[in-house]
C-alpha cells in the first residue's frame, strides 16, 4: 500500500508506527543474552525479552506444556520454552504487585501462574529499576510524526501561487491563456479590445486597474523555515539517542565547551542503559537462573560496548589534558588551562 493512497488519519498512525519501529529496534539491540545451557529457542528469540520488557514493562519466561495451553496452534512450540508478555493479577503484595501472573501467547493462549515470585515454573524480567515500560518511544514518535506533518505542509505551501480573480469566464480564459503562454515562453500582446485590457493602467490618464487581483493562499518566502523544522527533527533524534548513551551527529551552534564538559554529558547519558542492564542482570540471577538452573547472562551489545570504549578513550584524553603543566586548577576555581591573568582561549575546546 502506497503511503500517499492512505487517508490522512491512517497516514498519521503510519508515521507514529514508523518511528515506534525505529526506536524500538534501536533499544532492543542494546543487550545480548548468552549461556551454555540456555534453551536454543530462548537464545534464538531473545529479542522478545526486550520487546516485551520495554513495551509492557515485564517479560515472562516459561515452558509451554499441554496442560497450560491445550491449543492446536501451539503444537509446534509444545514442550519448548517461550517468552511472553505478562500482567499481574490477584491481591497486591507489599509493593503493590499482584501475587499472580497472567501470561499470554500471541496465538491467544492465556495461563495464570500463582505466586509468581516463588513459582518455579515462571520467571520474570523487568525493564528497569522503576518496574515500568519505556516511556520515551511513544513520546518521541508522536513529536516526530507531528513535525513531519509540519514539514509536509510547508513543502506543499511553498509551491502554491497567487490565484487570479476573474470577473467572467471570458476573462478567466484570457488569464489562463496568458499563464500558458508564460509557461511556454511565448511573448503575448494585450490589445485594447482584449479581455485583459481593463486591467492595464493607462500611462497618460492613470485610469484602469494596476493588475489583476489575486488570492494569496500562502507566503512562499516562509518556506525558508523548513530548514528549522529539519534542524528540530535532528535535535529530537539526537535527544532520544543521547538518553540511551548514543551520540548522534548534529550541527547545533552552541557556545564553546571544554573537553571535560562534553565528556561529563557522556557520563550522564549512560545512566538509563546501566540501570536497564543492572535490572536484567538482577532478574536473570534471582529469577531465571535460580528457578531454571541456567547460566544465562546479559551484557551490552557491540554498539553499546563500542560506545563505552570510546567514552573511556575520551575520559583518558581528558585526564591527560588536565594533567598537562598549567592545567592544574585544583582549588583555584579557574577553568582548566586558564591561569590568573591569562585568557579563555588557552583551554582546548570542541
Amino acid at each position: 500500500m502506497y503511503f500517499s493512497k492512505l487517508k490522512e488519519k491512517r497516514q498519521k498512525a503510519y508515521r507514529i508506527e514508523s518511528y515506534d519501529e525505529v526506536f524500538t529496534n534501536t533499544l532492543i539491540s542494546m543487550f545480548t543474552y548468552r549461556g551454555d545451557n540456555v534453551p536454543e529457542e530462548i537464545l534464538e528469540l531473545q529479542s522478545f525479552i526486550d520487546i516485551y520488557a520495554m513495551v509492557e514493562g515485564v517479560a515472562a519466561i516459561w515452558k509451554l506444556t499441554p496442560d497450560k495451553c491445550p491449543n492446536s496452534q501451539n503444537d509446534a512450540m509444545e514442550g519448548k520454552w517461550v517468552i511472553t508478555p505478562a500482567d499481574f493479577a490477584g491481591s497486591p503484595d507489599t509493593y503493590g504487585f499482584g501475587r499472580d501472573l497472567i501470561c499470554t501467547i500471541k496465538s491467544g493462549c492465556t495461563y495464570q501462574f500463582e505466586n509468581w515470585r516463588e513459582n518455579p515454573e515462571v520467571a520474570v524480567i523487568f525493564n528497569n529499576s522503576n518496574y515500568s515500560p519505556d516511556m520515551n518511544i511513544g513520546r518521541f514518535s508522536d513529536m516526530l510524526a507531528e513535525l513531519e506533518v509540519s514539514m509536509k505542509l510547508n513543502v506543499l505551501f511553498a509551491r502554491m501561487y497567487p490565484m487570479p480573480i476573474a470577473a467572467s469566464t471570458k476573462i478567466q480564459k484570457a488569464i489562463e491563456t496568458a499563464i500558458e503562454n508564460m509557461r511556454n515562453g511565448k511573448i503575448a500582446t494585450v490589445l485594447n479590445d482584449d479581455a485583459l485590457s481593463q486591467y492595464v493602467m493607462d500611462a497618460t490618464t492613470g485610469s484602469g486597474a494596476a493588475g489583476i487581483n489575486t488570492v494569496n493562499l500562502t507566503e512562499v518566502e516562509k518556506s525558508q523555515y523548513i530548514q528549522y523544522l529539519a534542524k528540530f527533527r535532528d535535535d529530537l533524534m539526537r535527544w532520544f539517542y543521547s538518553l540511551y548513551g548514543m551520540n548522534s551527529q548534529g550541527s547545533s551552534k552552541m557556545a564553546q565547551q571544554t573537553v571535560d564538559e562534553v565528556n561529563q554529558d557522556n557520563n550522564s547519558s549512560m545512566i538509563l542503559p546501566h540501570d536497564m542492564l543492572r535490572m536484567r542482570q538482577k532478574c536473570l540471577e534471582n529469577q531465571v537462573n535460580k528457578k531454571f538452573g541456567w547460566d544465562m547472562e546479559v551484557s551490552f551489545s557491540e554498539c553499546w560496548m563500542s560506545r563505552l570504549a570510546n567514552m573511556d578513550d575520551e575520559f583518558k584524553e581528558t585526564d591527560e589534558e588536565l594533567e598537562k603543566p598549567g592545567n592544574n586548577n585544583e582549588g583555584t576555581g579557574e577553568e582548566a588551562g586558564e591561569e590568573e591573568g591569562g585568557n579563555d582561549n588557552d583551554s582546548e575546546t570542541v
